[in-house]
């Protein structure tokens, strides 16, 4: 019994020094550059002996969170994260090509993707000089794939979805 109470203090302590070497450490770290962001986890990971992740996270979002209690209840509240604008791959099938296959699509009677784009590759030629289709929405219709018309032509397709119908019909089977 007396065993256990000083395993208890000795580790209360250690987590209280965790806990204030963290404290420091973090304030440090939020303001650092990249290279002195790797020194700071390093000596984290080696004076607490947590996982690498785990402690990047801390490191990266202590002092982030504030605990409000509202009707006897504790509430975490977290800022909002913001999420870096650009980057990534630039969209190909913009513009002319979207306005093109919108037309083509009404064109065959609204049919899906799967059933479009061989319409499209075999109808070039009649569609070309139909539409005055520019050569490079020609290369892009020639070269799109099946999801990537069905992608672009979804909201075009919810506009003429019915609303509030349900398609099926009660029939004979289901009175009885």
């Amino acid at each position: 019994m007396l065993f256990r109470r000083r395993v208890r203090e000795k580790n209360g302590a250690i987590l209280q020094e965790k806990k204030a070497l963290t404290r420091e450490l973090s304030k440090q770290y939020q303001k650092s550059s990249r290279k002195e962001k790797t020194q700071i986890l390093n000596v984290l990971v080696e004076a607490s002996g947590c996982n690498r992740k785990y402690a990047l996270h801390i490191l990266a979002n202590w002092g982030k969170t504030a605990n409000v209690y509202l009707n006897l209840s504790a509430v975490k509240l977290k800022p909002p994260r913001k999420r870096k604008k650009g980057g990534g791959r630039k969209p190909v099938y913009t513009g002319e090509f979207a306005v093109a296959l919108r037309k083509i699509w009404a064109f065959f009677w609204y049919r899906c993707g799967k059933i479009l784009a061989p319409f499209i590759r075999e109808q070039m030629k009649f569609l070309e000089p139909a539409f005055s289709i520019a050569p490079e929405t020609k290369e892009l219709l020639l070269k799109a794939s099946l999801s990537t018309i069905d992608q672009l032509l979804k909201k075009d397709r919810k506009k003429l979805a019915l609303k509030k119908k349900s398609g099926t019909k009660p029939g004979k089977l289901l009175k009885k």
